[in-house]
Parts: structure tokens; C-alpha cells; sequence
């Protein structure tokens, strides 16, 4: 049995601590290898020349096995500490070899972006997502590796596509490698069993000397062999592919199969597997250096809740064991995505609530009613649209059958507003959309509003068209030999996920900061075509002096002019309007990979990251500002107790956004009158109103501000930031600030 993490807990996580700070180890020996078996081969398809990165990893990089730990994951691949290897720029380890070779076609895709980028209209400096994927953990967990290369030996029989020989191949030698690493870890671990003098870590060395002989290359036949699955595959993944596996699994609804069958045998218990459940949690945050000043986005999320293919309610000993080990140990990551329905137990809930009223700052509470239908609506099976997982932060993607793009670019609607005021938008819109708008005049507002959301049109259809470009060589560019091989559809096809390979392949390009357009286009209405107290040009005008040259107008415009969020019917009407119309404009086309594109407001940070070339908005907000944070109504507006924030959605249709839209909601968890049974409620309002997603941060602001002064007297303060985790004391000054900012009193 593993040791006792809770009686170990420091221990355990001091051992990782003390191997972690060393990173990164240097492998200029097996890169130096690698380039030579590459001019030996001399492979013509870029997936065998990928594999070589897996069979570098197999005999040339040392395994590390942990004494306190019973799982099996750590190789010196050369990777970063505080990284999930987001694919770029690359990293200095083996998962970043095969990218600098093909760099030059990231080069070219830059070129075109860096204006856009400038200029804070666009934002994203690659042409895939490279952070935020899930691996078919289900195929490992029952298959093996064992199966995965039988059925890649029954196509190469038949197969007579040369280039499709080629992926089976790189497959095969994939597997084997992937065996010959964990064989690695079996045989380390058996040394190190002739060294330890500690009972307990004696037996966790034992538990890994037999089951890395057994998995992955073989089935699971255990929970612990699950587990061990699980953290190996995803690890290796993150360590060799040159991109992020940041989904870690439907955790309750994969291992309960395997939980059940080992209770009914007597060979597991409730408390024995929590154990083992606590050991495998504390990997991620004994990884990283979370009180350094490094932007903490650990990129791994748990998904727990939710429903089975059939639309089963999960709730089981799993997601209990889950959850009792975070507030037993206050874990930080992987981060806890909850998807919840009305129907859920009420104890879910509950345990999410209590643990939410005690600070514990770690979820994101996923609407399954609306993130499901979003899928369907697109054309993916029910069944499989139940089966979902959140891709890192709150951005869906389909169990064991999807690789998609949905973190990578980001529009800003607030510059997109911008650009009818301002001469040098209007020449960068017209160079990259050809398409231009800087002789048009406007008689009414309908005519305004039609153009703008024209414009957002041109400029989605200029990015797909250059984005898919592009993307048709991705595989040439990093083939994902190992994470291809466990999703559904790869194998079946002959195709890397990266070309298309997968049962689904979806793309979003999230919209940010639509808050502050919708305001800035109200106030515009009333100003300009209902009032005529301005025209454009002298709107401009005051844009350009950051409202210097008229501060009164300003006063009036944040006073006067409706706000996103007030409540009242025409700002409703409007609100939703424009929801519909821009999920309407970037719905549909389709991608390098044969998906669509789907519409997104899942914006991470880029509501900061967006602010700095983004002059003074029609709606009031000054040069410098943050933009709106994902669906919520800007901070500008005043519109800040959580009834008003929850009834913007009220009236919008989030199944036509199928990347999700997020609500960040901000309590004071000083004030009395927030309690567990509070927080409970809006959790449920929060779905009775079809909300997408939902971020809850309880915080004590005065406290906070204390961190900020003496942040060793308060470092064990955890906020949510903007779909990650972090101790507030390792948060760079200016993201403190905002995070303060943000609390209110509730109406």
C-alpha cells in the first residue's frame, strides 16, 4: 500500500521541490543524438522523424522515480519547470526538437499577425492551439499500448498509401517506446528499493517495480494501474510532443469502473483509495514553483459531475474521494471543473459550496444543459457531446474523440468598435481584410451596427482563411504521434489529429471584451443617432484626448447611457442582439481538419493582455483600462451584485457558443451574510438561467491587501484569476491589483 500522504505530506512534497529546482536538465547529449539518427534515416515523412523524439526519450533520458510517491511519470526531457510545454515558443528539451527544425512556418504565419497583434485587434502568434488537449485515456486504460499497436500492424498489412505506411510505423515505434520507458521506471525503481530504509516509501517503490511492467503497454486492471495510466501518459505526452495535454479526464466517470471492480474484490478500500487518489492530485502542484512571480496557469484540469454517454448522473465515490482530498490538503491544482445540472444530488453542491465559503478558490462550474447542446447544435453526436471534458481552463472539448483549436487567437470587439473612429485601424483593416470603411457615412444606427458586424465578419473570415493555410500543415510542422494514437478516428484513418484524423476537430477564435462593446455601441446610438450631441468625428476627437477635452461628456456617458446589465428591456433586447448576431459570424466555416468553427467568448486573460494599444472606448473607458472580463458587464458600469450579473445571460442563448462563455463572480468572503447556502443558490441561478460557465472567487479584500504588503504572512491565500488557480502572493503586482479590484458588495 502507499505510503500515508497526509502524514507525509511535507515530506512528499519537499522531495519534489528539491528534484523540480534543478529543472531544466540539460540534453545537448541526446538532442545532439537526435540530430544524427535524423541525417542517418533521412525519413521522408515527418511522422517517423517525430518518433525519433519518443525512442530518444526510451534510451537516452534517465527516469526519476520518487520514494514518497507510488506513480511513475518524471523523465529529464530537458522540459522547464514551470511549464506544461504550451507548445511556444519551443522549449529547450526534447518536446521542443522537432519544432525548431520546422519553425519557419510559425515565422511566416507571424509576419502577417505581428500588425494585428501591435494594434491589439488580434491576438495569437500561432496557427493551432498548442496548449489546451486531451489524450483517449479510455482506449489506453482498456487497450494498452498492446492493442493500440496490433491495430497499427493490421493496417500497415494493408495499407498501400506510403505516406499512411509511414504514420503506422511511427505508431509502432511510438509504442515500443513508450513500453521500454516504463520498463525504465520498473528497473529504477528496484535499485532504488535496495537503498530505502523507510517502509512506507519501500512500498510505493514496490508498487511501481510491478505495475510499470504492466501499464501502459498492457490494459489496467486495477484503480491504482488506472492511475498510474493516466499520470504517465499525460506526462509523457506533455514532456515529448511539443504541446500541452492539459485535460487530465472525466476522473469520476474513467475510474469508476475500475474503483467498483476492486471494492467488490476486497483488494481496495474507500480510505485506500483517497490515499492513492491524494498522491496522484499532488503531482502538478509539487511541480511547479507556485510562489514564484512566474504566471502560475499550471494548464491541467480534473473534470468531476457531469453525465455518462447515456446521460447517467455521475456522482459516486470518486468525485467524493476527489473533493475531500482538495479540502483535506488544500491542493491547488489540477484545477476542479465541475459540470453540474439541477439534477445533480443536492450533496454535490453542497461539498462545492462548503469548500467554495471556506476560500477554497479552485472550481469552474460547467452548465452541462447548455455546453452539451452547444456541441449538438453543431453536429456532433449526443453521445459524444455528453462525453466532454474542459480543455485547461473552461474551454470544452470531446472525450477520446476531438482535438481542437479553441485558445490560440483572440479578436477584441471593443477595437473592432474602435476602428470606425480612427484613421490607422482603418488602413491596418483594409491591408489585411481588404476591406475598407474609412469613406462611409452612416445615417441611422442600424446602418452603424449592420457594418460593424460586417466588419467582425470580414476580419473572422480573414483570420479562417489565413489560419486554415496554414494548419493544412500542421503534421508537417509537429505530428503528435503519441496523443494521435489514443484518440478515436487516428488510428482508423491513418491521419495525425493534427491533419484531420479525429472523429471531431473543432476551432474557435474567442471574441473579448464584449461588455465593453456593447456599451460603447449604446452609447454611440444615443450620442450620435438618437441625441446628435456628437458626431463621429468629434466622438474621435475625445477618444483621442482619453476624454480630457470634454470630462463632463464622459461623466454623462458612464452616467447616462445604458450599460450591458442594467435590467432594462431595450438594453436586454439589444444585449442579445448582438450575442446572436456575432456567434452567427464566426459559427460555421470549415477548418484545415474538416471541423467548423465555433463561436467562443472563453477569453482567458486577454481582457488585460489586450489593453495596452486599445485607445479610450466609446462607452467611457479610458486609454490603459482592462476590457470587460468574459460575459460579466464592465467594472465601469457599476453593475456588480451577482443577481444583476446573473441576469445578463438570462436572455442570451449560450448553445450557440459552443467554446463556452465564462462569468467571473466576486464575493466578500468577510461579510457575514455570505454563507454556504448563498453560495448554493447561485451555483443553481446560475444554471437556471443557462449560463455556460462560471468562475467564483470568495475573497476578503482587506486581507488581500495585506498579502500584497507582507505576502510571507499570507501566502497560503488561493484566487481564481481567470480559469486558473494561484496563490495571490505570487501574482505579478499589477494582476493583484486587478484581482482586489474586482470584489464588491453584493445588492
Amino acid at each position: 500500500m502507499a505510503c500515508d500522504f497526509r502524514k507525509n505530506k511535507d515530506q512528499i512534497m519537499g522531495e519534489f521541490e528539491s528534484y523540480y529546482a534543478k529543472m531544466p536538465f540539460d540534453t545537448g547529449r541526446q538532442q545532439k543524438q537526435l540530430d544524427e539518427w535524423l541525417n542517418e534515416k533521412q525519413y521522408t515523412y515527418s511522422y517517423e522523424k517525430k518518433a525519433l523524439v519518443y525512442q530518444a526519450a526510451a534510451e537516452l533520458c534517465n527516469v526519476h522515480v520518487f520514494h514518497g510517491s507510488p506513480f511513475f511519470f518524471e523523465i529529464e526531457s530537458g522540459r522547464e519547470r514551470n511549464t506544461s510545454q504550451n507548445g511556444y515558443p519551443p522549449g529547450p528539451g526534447l518536446e521542443g526538437w522537432f519544432t525548431r527544425k520546422t519553425q519557419p512556418m510559425m515565422d511566416d504565419f507571424q509576419v502577417w499577425m505581428k500588425e494585428l497583434e501591435e494594434n491589439d485587434l488580434v491576438w495569437g502568434s500561432v496557427f493551432v492551439d498548442m496548449a489546451h488537449h486531451t489524450m483517449g485515456y479510455e482506449r489506453v486504460l482498456k487497450e494498452g499500448f498492446i492493442g493500440i499497436e496490433r491495430k497499427a500492424l493490421e493496417r500497415l498489412a494493408t495499407e498501400e498509401d506510403e505516406k499512411k505506411k509511414a504514420y503506422y510505423r511511427a505508431t509502432l515505434s511510438m509504442c515500443q517506446s513508450m513500453r521500454q520507458i516504463a520498463k525504465n521506471f520498473a528497473d529504477e525503481a528496484r535499485a532504488q528499493m535496495e537503498k530505502e530504509e523507510n517502509p512506507e516509501y519501500l512500498e510505493n517503490l514496490k508498487e511501481i517495480a510491478q505495475a510499470a511492467e504492466v501499464v501502459p503497454y498492457h490494459p489496467a486492471n486495477s484503480f491504482y494501474e488506472a492511475l498510474c495510466t493516466i499520470l504517465f501518459i499525460k506526462e509523457m505526452a506533455i514532456d515529448l510532443e511539443g504541446v500541452a495535454v492539459a485535460v487530465m479526464g472525466h476522473i469520476d466517470r474513467i475510474l469508476y469502473p475500475f474503483y467498483e471492480r476492486d471494492i467488490k474484490d476486497g483488494t481496495l478500500t474507500y480510505e485506500k483509495a483517497k490515499n492513492y487518489m491524494a498522491h496522484w492530485l499532488s503531482h502538478t502542484d509539487g511541480r511547479w514553483d507556485l510562489y514564484g512571480n512566474d504566471f502560475a496557469s499550471t494548464n491541467c484540469s480534473i473534470t468531476i459531475g457531469g453525465c455518462d454517454s447515456q446521460g447517467n448522473i455521475i456522482w459516486n465515490d470518486i468525485t467524493r474521494m476527489i473533493l475531500e482530498a482538495y479540502d483535506e490538503n488544500g491542493f491547488v491544482n489540477p484545477k476542479v471543473q465541475a459540470r453540474v445540472t439541477l439534477n445533480h444530488p443536492k450533496e454535490f453542491i453542497e461539498k462545492c459550496a462548503n469548500m467554495v465559503i471556506k476560500g477554497e478558490n479552485i472550481f469552474s462550474f460547467l452548465n452541462d444543459d447548455v455546453i452539451i447542446q452547444s456541441n449538438v447544435k453543431m453536429g456532433k453526436k449526443l453521445e459524444d457531446a455528453r462525453l466532454y471534458s474542459a480543455g485547461g481552463c473552461q474551454e470544452p472539448v470531446l472525450d477520446d474523440k476531438e482535438f481542437n483549436s479553441r485558445a490560440f487567437i483572440y479578436i477584441s470587439l471593443p477595437q473592432l468598435v474602435n476602428l470606425f473612429m480612427f484613421g490607422d485601424l482603418q488602413k491596418l483593416f483594409k491591408d489585411k481584410c481588404g476591406y475598407s470603411i474609412s469613406d462611409k457615412k452612416y445615417t441611422t444606427f442600424e446602418e452603424f451596427y449592420d457594418e460593424y458586424i460586417q466588419c467582425l465578419s470580414i476580419l473572422y473570415q480573414a483570420l479562417v482563411t489565413r489560419v486554415n493555410h496554414y494548419e493544412k500543415g500542421a503534421a508537417e510542422y509537429n505530428p503528435c504521434i503519441l496523443i494521435s494514437s489514443t484518440l478515436e478516428g487516428c488510428l482508423e484513418c491513418g491521419k495525425d489529429m493534427m491533419e484531420g484524423g479525429t472523429v471531431y476537430g473543432s476551432t474557435s477564435i474567442p471574441l473579448v471584451g464584449v461588455g465593453t462593446a456593447i456599451n460603447s455601441l449604446l452609447a454611440i446610438q444615443q450620442l450620435v443617432f438618437d441625441e446628435k450631441k456628437l458626431t463621429l468625428d468629434e466622438y474621435t476627437e475625445l477618444l483621442e484626448s482619453d476624454y480630457t477635452a470634454d470630462q463632463r461628456m464622459r461623466d454623462y456617458i458612464v452616467n447616462k447611457c445604458p450599460k450591458y446589465g442594467d435590467g432594462k428591456a431595450a438594453t436586454e433586447n439589444f444585449a442579445s442582439r448582438v450575442f446572436a448576431d456575432i456567434a452567427r459570424v464566426t459559427s460555421g466555416y470549415e477548418n484545415a481538419r474538416h471541423g467548423k468553427y465555433e463561436a467562443s467568448l472563453f477569453v482567458f486573460y486577454l481582457f488585460d493582455w489586450m489593453k495596452n494599444h486599445l485607445k479610450a472606448t466609446p462607452d467611457g473607458r479610458l486609454a490603459g483600462n482592462t476590457l470587460s472580463r468574459g460575459m460579466n458587464p464592465t467594472e465601469l458600469s457599476g453593475i456588480s451584485n451577482v443577481a444583476n450579473i446573473l441576469s445578463t445571460v438570462q436572455n442570451i442563448d449560450m448553445t450557440d457558443f459552443p467554446g463556452a462563455g465564462v462569468i467571473y463572480l466576486e464575493m466578500p468572503l468577510s461579510k457575514t451574510t455570505i454563507d454556504q447556502k448563498y453560495v448554493e443558490e447561485t451555483i443553481c441561478a446560475f444554471i437556471r438561467v443557462g449560463g455556460s460557465a462560471l468562475d467564483l472567487n470568495l475573497l476578503d479584500g482587506e486581507k488581500l491587501r495585506k498579502a500584497k504588503e507582507n505576502p510571507e504572512e499570507y501566502k497560503h491565500i488561493v484566487v481564481r484569476v481567470c480559469g486558473f488557480s494561484a496563490y495571490f502572493t505570487s501574482l505579478d503586482p499589477e494582476i493583484q491589483d486587478e484581482v482586489i479590484g474586482r470584489i464588491f458588495v453584493n445588492g
